[in-house]
């Protein structure tokens, strides 16, 4: 006999009757409230975001990290904690979301490096649908509203299910889409966030189905495991599944053994149904490891970090110290290279009241535990951190950054769960339980807050002075602890109770997250014509940025690059980079910028050096800051990048002497650089120059109006200057209104730079400078510069297409015509990896073979040849075939929605 007809609700089952039972919310006026409940949620992001939408704070990445961004007016601390907001989920994300609205899938990117993956890279969120919102201006902003507003919706939707009021089902909603981590991060590692709660809706839904006798169920599942793969950070999406195991073991329905059988049946069957679905960004990705660079994911990865307990407080009260990287100590900045998310002391009462309701309670103390355990893992608990970091794959991760999404979700269900305990209460005056709950986690959350702050006193003791945000920020912690205290005792209906908590907690989850979007610049602009240039110019070849065009931006504007800040990488360019091109890079970042050894040889002295390897590569230009010049001499005191630097002005009449003893010049000046200040373009007037190598001496009078805040002045010479045996000197007088500054940094004891400016009596202090010196016609030459970027272009670069005997004609860096006198190879300079093959018309498809430690290489038939490479991860073919059996999965489920199912 079929039991549909029969079958109690899920709540029955496992909702305890309250005293005074709220109305179902399947009713007409409930509906009408869980529309509200729906616009809350998603009205709440726009307005949070209002001031970036109407551009009083811009949103755009480039300004700060593209290397294209001048006039920026910067607020103190920072708008988000990861670069990679702009280095790749921006720059990488606009490049595949282009590839795809021209007809390419994404899988190649052949602007980063020499060329490697890019769907399988992860990080970009090629495949992934919101990505595509990249393409518009501005496109990052609203791709994470859309995503706040996901996350809100399904949350919503997902307390709807578990039966509970439209009141409580917004609160959590409102304080899941505000959650820490979106607050504090803004690269991939938040694209995956907001389908946890559509997973676990699935997962809800084929308990019900299951319970009320109703097939189906598990959409939700197939499509919300997919989407998170596809959103590119596979980290997080692993974590969340871990918690979604734990949810889905704490729902087990254990009424008759047909009931679990058919649980677990479905369960499971939106999950080989989501993995079959993301088939092909799995074998992208999964392909492509063996094959890759993954830095500190190698080995024991992760298993031994942890944030130090000292920063505990900035969990529950996140602005204590200040802004974003506002913190004292000297391991501030591992702190925020670490953290990835908060729960404010508002948040964590009510998820602690909700620990205590009597519906649910598997449910509750599931997510308890697993916040519990999150959080101990995170701030290195020595008995449960060993034990999360045990579980398969936890500890390869950084999971100290990438657990809070899930512990965040589960304090936000039970939030919602305290909001419904209240509720439940009736039009009663008060209800004892519900109160006593709300006042035990006022206590408990407050004892937290007090432990952490105890804590931090061990390291901050030093501050005698403590900054407004630490007063602020206590008294907003305060507030809202007084506040929910006095609603655990004021005499209330229990929904008026439960509206004014989560009206607290909400209203706070909103101002922590409002905080990092003021650090965003309000004023700036790009110069882009650089990048036009090269878009120009620089054909099939590449380019090596010191700075502007920042790593990865070449992908974003469509110009080769072969600078990488990325990870993974292809291990085999990681490894010739270092051989043959720079010896002392920092694998993950080759951005002409950081050093792995402080004291090792400079990008400039290592491009210097090995200036013939690059123009092996393809490299014709070298793309440097504004009046930047890496072939210049630099003095060896300025070698290393140097703190401590101190802003010397030149007033109106002044004069600056800046000597340079026994200078080690191989060649005749043909110009000198010193780094200089004009506060923000202010400085005006002209400052004159005299350059002196021993007794001959040359002029020069510069244009303040033109020069650029922070950058070296050049001072360009009408002959060259030959090199000095005894002192080089550089006199500076100056006129105008406004100051100009000498950038000047502290003297070592055997420095050979001296310094006299007027009006300067500190200690001895040096101001820095750089040479340009005298060079044939056939070395290095500046082809332009703006006030973004100076290039320079290489005379001998190596052609991206060569074969021997053969006239070749390029049309794109997949297809060329070849005419060859006989049989030939074609060698191409593009990164070799099991996936190339190449199409000779009328031959049959060869796969491509490597050239080398990283190029490709094909023959060629005698003749005419018209040949096209084409990149697809292998094994794709298998990854389209279950694509297609994960779509025939989800419409399984979608059809027989309303259907019962058979007898049993």
């Amino acid at each position: 006999m079929a039991l549909n007809t029969a079958a109690p609700s899920t709540m029955a089952r496992d909702y305890t009757p309250p005293p005074s039972p709220s109305p179902s919310p399947r009713t007409a006026p409930a509906r009408g409230h869980y529309v509200w409940a729906v616009i809350a949620v998603m009205v709440a992001p726009l307005l949070a975001k209002l001031h970036l939408i109407l551009g009083f704070r811009l949103a755009d990445p480039r300004l700060l990290h593209s290397g294209l961004g001048v006039d920026v007016v910067m607020p103190r601390g920072m708008a988000t904690l990861d670069p990679n907001v702009a280095i790749t989920s921006q720059a990488l994300g606009h490049r595949a979301a282009l590839d795809l609205l021209a007809g390419h899938i994404p899988w190649w990117n052949p602007y980063e490096g020499v060329g490697g993956p890019l769907a399988g890279e992860m990080q970009s969120a090629a495949l992934f649908p919101l990505n595509l919102l990249l393409a518009l201006p501005d496109g990052q902003l609203y791709m994470h509203l859309s995503l706040q507003l996901v996350a809100g919706l399904f949350t919503v939707l997902l307390m709807r299910r578990l039966g509970t009021s439209a009141l409580a089902a917004g609160v959590a909603g409102l304080l899941f889409e505000f959650n820490g981590t979106f607050a504090w991060l803004a690269n991939a590692v938040v694209n995956p966030i907001p389908f946890l709660p559509m997973v676990v809706l699935g997962v809800e839904e084929v308990r019900h189905r299951v319970m009320a006798g109703l097939r189906g169920g598990w959409a939700w599942i197939v499509a919300g495991l997919a989407l998170s793969l596809y959103a590119g950070f596979p980290e997080v999406a692993y974590l969340d599944g871990l918690l979604v195991g734990a949810w889905t073991l704490a729902r087990l329905p254990l009424h008759t053994k047909a009931e679990l059988t058919a649980y677990a049946a479905r369960v499971g069957l939106g999950v080989v149904g989501g993995l079959a679905l993301a088939a092909p960004i799995l074998i992208a990705f999964l392909g492509y490891l063996p094959y890759a660079f993954v830095g500190g994911h190698e080995g024991n990865g992760f298993r031994d970090a942890h944030v130090d307990a000292q920063h505990f407080v900035n969990l529950t009260i996140p602005y204590l110290f200040g802004r974003l990287a506002d913190l004292p100590g000297g391991e501030g900045g591992w702190f925020w290279g670490s953290v990835g998310g908060y729960m404010p002391i508002g948040l964590t009462a009510l998820a602690i009241a909700g620990c205590f309701g009597r519906s649910l309670r598997g449910l509750r103390w599931t997510l308890a535990a697993w916040t519990v355990a999150a959080l101990a893992a995170i701030y290195g608990v020595p008995v449960i951190g060993r034990l999360i970091t045990s579980i398969p794959a936890v500890g390869n991760a950084a999971f100290f950054r990438y657990l809070p999404p899930s512990a965040e979700f589960s304090v936000a269900i039970l939030a919602g769960l305290a909001c419904q305990d209240m509720i439940q209460s009736g039009a009663q005056a008060i209800e004892r339980r519900p109160a006593r709950a709300l006042l035990a986690g006022v206590l408990l959350a407050s004892a937290t807050a007090a432990a952490g702050l105890l804590v931090a006193a061990r390291y901050y003791a030093e501050m005698p002075h403590p900054s407004h945000w630490f007063r602020n920020a206590l008294c907003v912690a305060a507030l809202t602890v007084l506040l929910l205290l006095l609603l655990s005792v004021a005499r209330l209906p229990g929904r008026r109770r439960a509206l004014a908590a989560g009206a607290v907690v909400a209203v706070e989850a909103v101002l922590m997250f409002v905080v990092p979007t003021t650090s965003n610049p309000p004023k700036g602009i790009l110069i882009e014509d650089g990048v036009r240039f090269l878009q120009a110019h620089l054909g099939l070849q590449r380019f090596f940025s010191m700075g502007p065009v920042a790593p990865n931006y070449g992908a974003y504007y469509g110009i080769a690059g072969i600078n990488h800040d990325d990870l993974p990488l292809p291990r085999s360019w990681v490894d010739y980079v270092a051989a043959h091109l720079d010896a002392n890079v920092h694998h993950i970042a080759f951005d002409g910028k950081q050093r792995d050894s402080a004291d090792g040889p400079s990008v400039e002295e290592n491009l210097r050096a090995n200036l013939a390897e690059y123009e092996k590569i393809g490299v014709r230009y070298v793309v440097t800051a504004s009046a930047g010049n890496p072939f210049r001499w630099v003095p060896r005191e300025f070698r290393v990048d140097r703190p401590g630097g101190l802003p010397i002005p030149l007033s109106d009449g002044g004069t600056a002497i800046i000597g340079w003893n026994r200078p080690d010049l191989p060649q005749p000046i043909d110009g000198v650089g010193v780094l200089i200040g004009t506060y923000g373009g202010k400085s005006d007037g002209v400052l004159r120059a005299s350059i002196c190598a021993d007794d001959v001496c040359a002029d020069q009078v510069l244009d303040l109006a033109q020069a650029t805040d922070n950058q070296f002045l050049p001072i360009k010479l009408d002959h060259p200057l030959p090199p000095p045996k005894d002192r080089l000197t550089v006199t500076l007088r100056k006129t105008g209104a406004y100051p100009v500054a000498l950038w000047s940094f502290p003297s070592s004891s055997d420095s050979r730079m001296t310094l006299a400016a007027d009006g300067y009596t500190g200690p001895p202090h040096e101001v820095k400078i750089n040479i340009d010196l005298a060079t044939d016609d056939h070395g290095p030459s500046r082809v332009y510069g703006d006030r973004a970027m100076t290039i320079f272009e290489l005379p001998n670069p190596a052609p991206y297409f060569s074969a021997e005997g053969c006239r070749l004609q390029a049309e794109a860096r997949d297809r060329l015509v070849a005419d060859c006198a006989a049989a030939s190879i074609l060698k191409r300079q593009e990164l070799f990896l099991p996936g190339w093959t190449a199409d000779v018309v009328g031959r049959p498809r060869q796969e491509v073979q490597p050239d080398g430690p990283i190029f490709q290489r094909i023959s060629l038939p005698a003749g005419r040849s018209e040949v096209r490479f084409n990149y697809r991860p292998p094994y794709m073919p298998v990854g389209y075939a279950l694509f297609l059996l994960g779509i025939g999965v989800l419409l399984w489920s979608l059809p027989t929605a309303g259907r019962p199912s058979p007898p049993r």
